[in-house]
């Protein structure tokens, strides 16, 4: 992909793996392929289109949740777009995008045009580095990479080639992309771990660090309830024994 000069065009494979939106309506999830042109696509999770692109090609990926599993515009609710610069990809990530996360863009309107070429730029990395960091926020997990399977130029046409397990598995990541995925994978697997704890256990961090330096815990309220029980007067000899520190790691 790397090597995709700016008069030559390629077929790419383009698969939505799956989509994360922790305020769904629906359970079932479509992407619209467009690569810019009056073509596009509808594709479900895990099925592969093979889209016609050049260097300045921009992918838009529009998902949308439905309420059946058969994609019907009159009942879609657009969830979000990515827009995918070919350019950077082919700069940035020459061996391809395979099975990452990108936030989608939940305010801007699909039918509305690309925009200045630094900025689009800018949301697709920004995207990327999110999904990491904002659990909350509605993605897709994309593979983006070159075809291992040549088609007739003469054929060749915009979106129009669904692409079977068969090519898929020839078209496999380089090394690369692969470690890239698991990176991320393994980063975004720990965001949604520490997401959970904080919302079901108190937080193990020291206090200090979550509420400053001068902070201290609340008294307790009636709310919580009656406190422990009050002890009776030491037993004989442990009286004297000074107090243990808190922060003393246990023995084992």
């Amino acid at each position: 992909m790397g090597n995709t000069l700016a008069t030559d065009t390629i077929p790419v494979l383009c698969t939505m793996v799956d989509v994360h939106n922790p305020k769904a309506q629906d359970m079932f999830y479509f992407c619209n392929v467009s690569s810019g042109g009056a073509s596009t696509k509808v594709i479900g999770r895990s099925q592969t289109l093979s889209v016609e692109v050049g260097i300045t090609t921009v992918l838009s990926f529009t998902v949308y949740e439905c309420p059946e599993p058969v994609f019907t515009p009159e009942t879609a609710r657009c969830l979000g777009l990515l827009r995918v610069p070919i350019e950077r990809l082919a700069e940035r990530y020459s061996s391809g995008i395979f099975q990452q996360w990108f936030n989608l863009d939940t305010k801007t309107d699909p039918r509305m045009p690309a925009g200045d070429p630094q900025t689009l730029v800018s949301k697709f990395e920004q995207a990327y580095t999110d999904a990491v960091a904002d659990v909350y926020q509605p993605k897709i997990c994309l593979s983006v990479i070159g075809s291992a399977f040549e088609v007739q130029r003469g054929t060749r046409q915009t979106c129009s080639i669904f692409v079977g397990e068969e090519v898929k598995t020839q078209a496999g990541p380089d090394l690369k992309a692969l470690i890239a995925s698991h990176k991320q994978q393994a980063a975004y697997i720990d965001a949604l771990h520490e997401e959970i704890r904080r919302l079901n256990v108190p937080s193990y961090r020291p206090l200090a660090a979550s509420q400053g330096m001068g902070g201290s815990r609340p008294p307790p309220t009636a709310s919580m309830g009656p406190g422990p029980m009050p002890l009776g007067p030491a037993p004989q000899g442990y009286a004297s024994m000074p107090p243990v520190s808190s922060n003393m790691a246990p023995a084992y």
